[in-house]
C-alpha cells in the first residue's frame, strides 16, 4: 500500500503544471547548453589547433633559422678557403719541398678557423688536397686527429666519386667518420673544388666533414622546444632527434601531405605532413620547413596530447560558464513562468474550491490581463450564471408550489362533493328529472378527476373526457346555446400524454370571455393533430368576440383569473402555460392567435409521448358512453 501511495503521489507531483514547467525549463537549458557547448567546442578546438600549429611553426622557424645560420657559418668558412690565393697556391704547387707555401696556407686555415667560435663544434674535419701533390693540410681537433688521413685515403672512400659529381652538395646520409675508429663520430661529408685562379681547371679539393651538431645544437639551446619531437630529412633518410643525437627511423615510415588540416601557414615554405608508421599503425602530424641545404628539411611533430588537453581544459571551462549562465537564466525563467502561470493557477484553484463550497460571489482578483485572466473572467461569469440559475430555480419551484396549492384550494373537498352529487343524481332519477341527473353525473366525474391529483400526466383521451363532462355542465347553464366539436386526425394521438386540466381553463376562457360577451350562440372546436416535426398541436378555437393584440401580450405573462363565478377561478392561461413549460421544457406551451370580432384560437404544443394504458381505454369508454359514475 505504501508503494502504491508513493507512486500515486509521485505521479500527481509530476503531473502538476509547476513540475512540467520545471522539466521543460531544465530540458531547454540542457538543449541550449548542449548546442552552445558543441558550437563552442568546434570553434575553440579549431582555434586551439590553429594556435598550436602557429606556435609550432614559429618554433620550427626559429630552429631552422639557427640551423641555417650554423650551416652558413661552416659553408662561408669553406668558401673562404676555396677562394683563398694561399690555398690555391698550395694546390697548384707540385713541389712539396717548399714548406713556406704550405705553412701560409695552413696559417690561413687555422687563423680563419679560430676567428669563428662555433666552428670547432660544427666542423669535424677539413682536409685540403692538391691534385698534383701528395701532402695535405688537415684541420681537426686534437682529440679527433689520426694518422690515417691522407689524400689517397680520401680519394678511395666509397662516396668520393658521388661527392665529386655533386660538388658542395650533400649526397650521402649521416655517416661515421671513417678515419677515426676510437669511437663513432657522426658526420656528413662534403667535397668542394679548388679551381685555378685564371683557368677553369681543377687544381685540388676541400674535403669537409660537417658535424651533426649543426642540426642539433639549436634544439639543445632553445628551451621553448624542449620536449618537442623533431625529425630531420637528409636526402632520402628520415632521422629522429632523441637526446641530442639523430637516430635513423627504421621500419616502415611513410610521409605524405596532410589534406584534412585546414591551416593557413605563416610562411610560404611551411607544409603540413602526416607521418604514418605501418607497424604500430600510429599517425603523427608534422610541420615541415626546408633548410638552405638542398634536400634537407626539419619537421616538428605537433603534440596531439597537448592539443587534446588544451581542448579539454577549454571545453570544461566553456561548459562550466555555460552551465552557470544557463542555470541563472533557468532560475530567472522558472521564477518568471512560476509567477506568470503557477500563481494565477493556484488562485484559480482556490476560486474553484470556494465555488465548490458555495461561494458564487465575483472575485475580481482573478481577472488578469492575459489568457489566464480570461479564464478567471469566464469562471466569474459562470459562477454568477450558476447563482442566477439557482435563484431562478428556487423561484420557479416556489411558483410551482403556489400553483399546486391554488389547485388544491380549488378542489373544495371533492370527495364530499362527489358523494353528495351522487345522492342528488339518484333523487333526480327517482323524480324523473333526467337533465339534473345528467348534469349531476358530469359534475361528479369532474370532481372525481380533481380528487385524483393536480400535476400528474394523463392521456389526451382522458383529458377530452374531462372536458366533455365540464362542457355538459356549461351546456345546461347556457341552455344549449353553446356547442363543442372535437376532431382528432389520428386515433394514436389520443394515447399521448398531457397535463391534467390543461384544456379546461382554455374552454372556460372561450365560454366566459369569448362567446358570452357576444350575446348569441357560439361554437368551440378542439382540433388534435401532429406536425411535421413530430410534435402535437391541440387547437382550441371559438367564434367569440376575440382579443385585442395588447391583451394577447399580457395573457401569458401575468396571472389572469376567469371571474369569480368560475369553478377553477385560480387557474389562468399563464398558469397553464408555465405548467406545460415546467413539465416539457421551454419550447412547449401555449400560443394565441385572435382578431377582435373574429374569434380566438389557443394552440397547445406538446411533445409526442405515446402511452397506451387500461385507464385510457376506460376513459375512452366513459367519453363515448357518457354514463355511469363511481363510488368512493
Amino acid at each position: 500500500m505504501k508503494l502504491v501511495s508513493l507512486k500515486n503521489k509521485l505521479h500527481k507531483t509530476f503531473c502538476t503544471i509547476r513540475m512540467r514547467i520545471l522539466l521543460i525549463t531544465i530540458s531547454i537549458i540542457f538543449l541550449i547548453s548542449g548546442i552552445i557547448t558543441a558550437i563552442s567546442y568546434y570553434l575553440v578546438s579549431g582555434s586551439l589547433r590553429q594556435n598550436l600549429l602557429q606556435t609550432s611553426e614559429i618554433n620550427l622557424s626559429f630552429v631552422c633559422s639557427s640551423i641555417n645560420t650554423n650551416i652558413e657559418g661552416v659553408t662561408n668558412y669553406i668558401h673562404s678557403c676555396q677562394t683563398s690565393d694561399r690555398i690555391q697556391k698550395f694546390a697548384m704547387e707540385s713541389d712539396t719541398s717548399d714548406n713556406h707555401i704550405k705553412r701560409e696556407a695552413h696559417d690561413f686555415v687555422t687563423d680563419t678557423y679560430a676567428s669563428n667560435s662555433s666552428l670547432p663544434s660544427h666542423l669535424v674535419r677539413l682536409v685540403i688536397i692538391g691534385k698534383y701533390r701528395n701532402d695535405i693540410i688537415q684541420l681537426v681537433e686534437a682529440s679527433k686527429s689520426t694518422g690515417k688521413v691522407s689524400s689517397q685515403a680520401i680519394l678511395e672512400t666509397p662516396y668520393f666519386e658521388l661527392l665529386h659529381d655533386n660538388p658542395g652538395k650533400p649526397c650521402t646520409e649521416i655517416l661515421p667518420d671513417p678515419f677515426y675508429t676510437a669511437r663513432q663520430i657522426p658526420m656528413i661529408p662534403f667535397l668542394y673544388m679548388i679551381y685555378h685562379p685564371y683557368k677553369a681547371d681543377e687544381i685540388g679539393y676541400i674535403f669537409a666533414e660537417i658535424s651533426t651538431n649543426v642540426l642539433t645544437d639549436p634544439l639543445r639551446n632553445y628551451p621553448a622546444v624542449a620536449g618537442s619531437q623533431f625529425y630531420y630529412k637528409i636526402g632520402g633518410t628520415l632521422y629522429q632527434y632523441t637526446d641530442g643525437t639523430l637516430i635513423p627511423c627504421t621500419g616502415s615510415y611513410h610521409i605524405e601531405p596532410s589534406e584534412n588540416i585546414a591551416y593557413t601557414a605563416l610562411h610560404d615554405n611551411t607544409s603540413i605532413l602526416t607521418l604514418f608508421h605501418q607497424e604500430t599503425k600510429e599517425t603523427s602530424l608534422l610541420i615541415a620547413q626546408p633548410l638552405l641545404t638542398e634536400n634537407w628539411s626539419v619537421m616538428l611533430c605537433v603534440d596531439q596530447h597537448q592539443l587534446s588537453q588544451n581542448i579539454l581544459r577549454s571545453f570544461l571551462l566553456i561548459l562550466f560558464f555555460i552551465i552557470v549562465i544557463a542555470s541563472i537564466i533557468g532560475v530567472i525563467l522558472f521564477n518568471f513562468l512560476s509567477k506568470t502561470i503557477n500563481v494565477p493557477v493556484n488562485q484559480l484553484q482556490k476560486r474553484i474550491r470556494r465555488i465548490e463550497q458555495g461561494d458564487f460571489s465575483r472575485d475580481s482578483s482573478t481577472e488578469w490581463e492575459h489568457e489566464l485572466g480570461d479564464i478567471g473572467k469566464t469562471i466569474n461569469r459562470l459562477s454568477e450564471n450558476v447563482l442566477h440559475l439557482m435563484n431562478q430555480r428556487i423561484e420557479d419551484e416556489k411558483q410551482k408550489k403556489d400553483y399546486e396549492y391554488q389547485m388544491l384550494q380549488s378542489q373544495i373537498n371533492p370527495h364530499f362533493m362527489h358523494n353528495t352529487l351522487n345522492s342528488i343524481k339518484w333523487m333526480a332519477t327517482i323524480q324523473n328529472a333526467p337533465g339534473i341527473a345528467e348534469m349531476t353525473t358530469s359534475l361528479a366525474r369532474l370532481l372525481k378527476n380533481v380528487s385524483n391529483g393536480t400535476a400528474s400526466l394523463i392521456t389526451i383521451e382522458e383529458e377530452l373526457a374531462l372536458i366533455q363532462d365540464y362542457f355538459t355542465i356549461q351546456q345546461y347553464r347556457y341552455g344549449g346555446t353553446i356547442t363543442l366539436s372535437i376532431k382528432v386526425e389520428d386515433e394514436s394521438l389520443l394515447s399521448c400524454q398531457i397535463l391534467r386540466f390543461t384544456l379546461q381553463p382554455l374552454i372556460e376562457n372561450a365560454i366566459f370571455h369569448g362567446i358570452e360577451p357576444k350575446g348569441t350562440a357560439g361554437t368551440i372546436q378542439i382540433h388534435v393533430l401532429k406536425d411535421t416535426c413530430g410534435d402535437i398541436h391541440i387547437d382550441v378555437s371559438d367564434d367569440g368576440v376575440g382579443i385585442s393584440p395588447e391583451l394577447i401580450d399580457t395573457l401569458l405573462k401575468q396571472h389572469s383569473g376567469v371571474g369569480s363565478a368560475s369553478f377553477f377561478k385560480e387557474i389562468g392561461l399563464d398558469n397553464v402555460h408555465k405548467r406545460l413549460q415546467y413539465e416539457f421544457g421551454s419550447p412547449y406551451g401555449l400560443s394565441i392567435k385572435s382578431s377582435p370580432g373574429q374569434g380566438t384560437t389557443v394552440t397547445i404544443l406538446l411533445p409526442f409521448r405515446f402511452k397506451q394504458t387500461n385507464a385510457a381505454k376506460l376513459c375512452a369508454s366513459a367519453y363515448y358512453n357518457q354514463n355511469g359514475g363511481s363510488n368512493d
